[in-house]
């Protein structure tokens, strides 16, 4: 078996073997490899060290002229990093894509600011009408829930068990009511989402219009007067 000092061909013979006499190759290969050190040394030969095999490695022909690169096999924290720059490029290109999107909508719905507020405005009244009508429904369920629990407290001060019918009764009321405020919650929710959104679409829609208004023309100024020059000296005699 060969050793690793008659394998190993400097990097420099092997960028010199178009202007020199070309390099003898182990065992007539036609091919060289080259690669680093953990030093940051550079070699060459016919192998590449087994504790090298994962780094990159440059492959020349007997002219000494790049033919092949095989990367260096990533460890799994470097695969890690670029899948998550994979995935942070395509949210940011989702978001422009989005955003074109929204700019387009916007431009081609609404003339002007004034009717994206008259939107707005509507679709808040639309949610306070329905906050309005779950906040009776609340209310009235308290109220009709407390009557009943009332009326089962009764029962149980006169030291009777109350009827079966009315603890279904209050349970149903239960939980009707703990429907109701997660709906009003949810209207609630919904429309601080919606008004947020149009104060932003609002913002934005002035950008894009603001973008695209062409700048006014110049002011012409007035012609600055002419000042007549002081008329020259007669000449003395």
């Amino acid at each position: 078996m060969r050793t690793q000092a008659r394998t190993l061909i400097t990097v420099a013979a092997v960028l010199a073997g178009m202007a020199a006499a070309p390099p003898v190759f182990p065992d007539n290969s036609g091919t060289i490899i080259c690669w680093t050190d953990d030093h940051g040394q550079r070699f060459c030969g016919d192998h590449v060290p087994a504790q090298y095999s994962q780094k990159q490695r440059d492959v020349f022909d007997q002219r000494g002229v790049l033919v092949q690169t095989f990367k260096a096999e990533q460890t799994a924290e470097q695969r890690a990093a670029d899948e998550r720059k994979q995935r942070d490029a395509e949210h940011a290109q989702e978001q422009q894509q989005q955003q074109q999107q929204n700019d387009s909508f916007l431009m081609q719905t609404y003339s002007s600011v004034t009717q994206l507020r008259e939107m707005r405005d509507s679709r808040l009244q639309t949610f306070d009408v329905r906050i309005d009508l779950a906040t009776k429904a609340v209310r009235d369920g308290a109220e009709s829930l407390k009557d009943l629990q009332d009326r089962a407290d009764d029962d149980h001060t006169a030291g009777r068990d109350p009827d079966p019918k009315l603890l279904a009764q209050i349970k149903n009321f239960e939980n009707s009511q703990a429907d109701n405020i997660r709906v009003l919650a949810r209207i609630q929710q919904d429309r601080d989402v919606a008004s947020t959104q149009f104060e932003h679409d609002i913002q934005r829609y002035q950008e894009l219009r603001s973008a695209s208004t062409p700048p006014p023309p110049p002011t012409p100024q007035a012609p600055q007067p002419v000042q007549a020059s002081a008329p020259s000296p007669a000449p003395k005699p």
